[in-house]
């Protein structure tokens, strides 16, 4: 074995795997470590990372994390001989969608590390993109946190793999090897079959896929291929049996279900669509556009309660995600629901309100309204009355507002600064009350409450000459003197 090496700020430590994470507690943060426990991790993999180096493929690491790609550069060019040149720090984002292109153009094969997180914001998008571009082009995300729901979207998005960091150079050259080229026979088998697939050569996928399960009884991903096989060939009943026979072989495995769902999508089956889009999300709880479709199927199915939480979780993660139109998608979900079923749009209203806050968004004051509402009808009167104070800085002269405020306060007992808002009501709108009869005996009880006679009398007065028999109206103006 190598004697440990020691360069400037980075230490090379051998030692067998239980020591690995004592090492770790001794390394301080600000350096650059490379964890060894021993070599063959790297002589069993090197040959397929250096061949792909050889045919024109460099790595393109998309991170601020500097330790990490001196880490990455240092141990691939020390103990693969690889050029560094061929190891490049992308800074951005926009730098990487830039320079893909211009290598791919060139002939080479970008293979890509790109932090799953970056200046804040998750870079799923553009791993979505990358692929939807460059359906070939490897990924590998890198995280400091090993959240499962995480890694479950990052796979489902299009990556290729993942790496929790800090990470070993034998993990590092293994987890390159094994994105670039399986290592079992069964592997290879069933990227064979998925090109057959991809050559629509149905019968060829079939017989991969026999072969597959004849070495691999059950195994998920030979039943997939089967399962598409069938499909191709017509045979829809069959294909639906392998789907659902991988689901249950493999009950985290994403893409048997996804396949469900397709299928009863075709056939026009909703109930299916939406008990399996339901599985798939309990799985894989960060898909955006998941959440919206199943809330949109809750919707359809007038479940607004249910169609309301999904569209609330949306939102949140498009907030995680750092995406400043999640207010206006809240705004948007928020009067859906309203206009449905007022009491259900309550958490989204906040959900908008506390995000339109938080991005630094004006948010029309029909929504701070709308909440002030629900709050008066829970019996928070001063929840309320702070929302209607946030309505009335968008909307300072809505006749509706500056009552509904006015109400909250009553409801509050502040009779004082309730008869303040009904006044500037009617000096803003003298003809509110005309109409609405119920509205001006409210007012006018308040104005008397808060001693403000004469603008309770005028109100009297109009309802007296409207129902002169009524003795509500009566006995309340006879109270003046």
């Amino acid at each position: 074995m190598k004697q440990p090496v020691r360069m400037k700020n980075v230490y090379v430590v051998k030692s067998s795997s239980p020591d690995i994470d004592e090492r770790h507690g001794e390394l301080s943060t600000k350096n650059l470590y490379l964890l060894k426990s021993d070599d063959q991790a790297i002589h069993r993999y090197s040959d397929t990372v250096i061949d792909f180096v050889d045919r024109d493929g460099l790595f393109l690491v998309v991170s601020q994390d500097k330790t990490f790609f001196l880490n990455f550069r240092n141990s691939f060019c020390k103990e693969l001989e690889i050029d560094q040149g061929r190891i490049r720090l992308l800074s951005s984002t926009k730098r990487a969608l830039e320079e893909i292109p211009v290598y791919r153009e060139y002939g080479k094969k970008p293979f890509l590390f790109l932090e799953a997180s970056l200046d804040g914001r998750s870079t799923l998008p553009l791993v979505e993109e990358i692929k939807s571009r460059f359906k070939d082009m490897f990924i590998i995300l890198l995280s400091s946190d090993a959240d499962e729901k995480v890694i479950a979207r990052s796979l489902e998005t299009g990556a290729d793999n993942f790496i929790t960091k800090p990470v070993s150079v034998n993990i590092l050259v293994e987890k390159v090897a094994n994105t670039l080229e399986p290592r079992d026979e069964v592997g290879k088998m069933i990227l064979e079959g998925k090109r057959r697939l991809g050559k629509v050569e149905f019968a060829l996928a079939y017989g991969v896929a026999r072969d597959i399960l004849g070495i691999k009884p059950g195994s998920p991903a030979g039943l997939m291929i089967m399962g598409d096989a069938l499909k191709g060939l017509c045979k829809r009943a069959d294909a639906l049996k392998m789907y659902l026979q991988a689901a249950e072989n493999a009950p985290m495995y994403l893409e048997p279900l996804k396949k469900i769902v397709e299928f009863h999508k075709e056939d026009g089956d909703r109930d299916e669509v939406l008990s399996y889009l339901t599985r798939i999300d309990e799985l894989s709880p960060l898909h955006v556009e998941r959440k919206k479709e199943i809330g949109e199927l809750h919707f359809e199915r007038r479940d607004v309660a249910h169609a309301s939480e999904y569209f609330a979780e949306a939102v949140q993660i498009m907030h995680q995600m750092k995406q400043p139109e999640c207010v206006t998608q809240a705004e948007g979900y928020a009067d859906r629901v309203f206009r449905e079923n007022n009491k259900a749009a309550r958490p989204l209203l906040q959900l908008c309100a506390r995000l339109a806050r938080l991005n630094r968004v004006e948010l029309d004051g029909t929504v701070h309204n709308r909440l002030g509402m629900l709050l008066r009808q829970e019996g928070d009167w001063r929840g309320a009355v702070k929302a209607y104070t946030l309505a009335a800085q968008r909307l300072p002269d809505d006749a509706n507002v500056l009552f509904n405020m006015g109400m909250a306060y009553v409801e509050g007992k502040d009779y004082g600064s309730a008869a303040q808002r009904f006044e500037r009501l009617l000096r803003l709108h003298p003809d509110f009350h005309l109409d609405n009869v119920q509205a001006a005996y409210v007012m006018a009880q308040v104005l008397v409450k808060a001693d403000r006679p004469k603008k309770a009398e005028a109100l009297l007065q109009h309802l007296l000459a409207a129902d002169p028999a009524n003795p509500k109206v009566k006995a309340l103006l006879d109270s003046l003197g």
